[in-house]
């Protein structure tokens, strides 16, 4: 039956009485404050150390996926842009030059 707080302030008075106060509250220090079975084992630090592990790698798989194929549509994007934006320079070059011949040729 694990100890609630009234049977450590029994615990506690009883100890105080058998070796005074102050040597009481620095036994009592050092129990734990929770109950035995919620304290933490070192086998319980070490699963989560690995199931936080694991998660982290599955994090780091997922967003290295997730950057490539951000980087690939980025990529593709930028070659779509540079096509387009050297259509429109080819085009407006060659109606400049166009304009140029015109206005060459109706000089006298």
């Amino acid at each position: 039956m694990p100890a609630d707080d009234r049977d450590r302030l029994d615990l506690l008075r009883k100890l105080e009485a058998v070796l005074g106060p102050e040597e009481a509250n620095n036994l009592m220090a050092h129990l734990p404050p929770v109950t035995w079975n919620e304290v933490a084992t070192k086998d319980d630090l070490r699963a989560t150390k690995d199931d936080l592990r694991t998660e982290m790698q599955h994090m780091e798989s997922t967003l290295r996926n997730e950057m490539q194929v951000g980087f690939a549509t980025l990529r593709t994007e930028f070659v779509e842009a540079s096509n387009r934006q050297l259509k429109w320079l080819v085009t407006f070059a060659a109606a400049w030059t166009s304009l140029l011949v015109t206005v060459v040729r109706l000089i006298p």
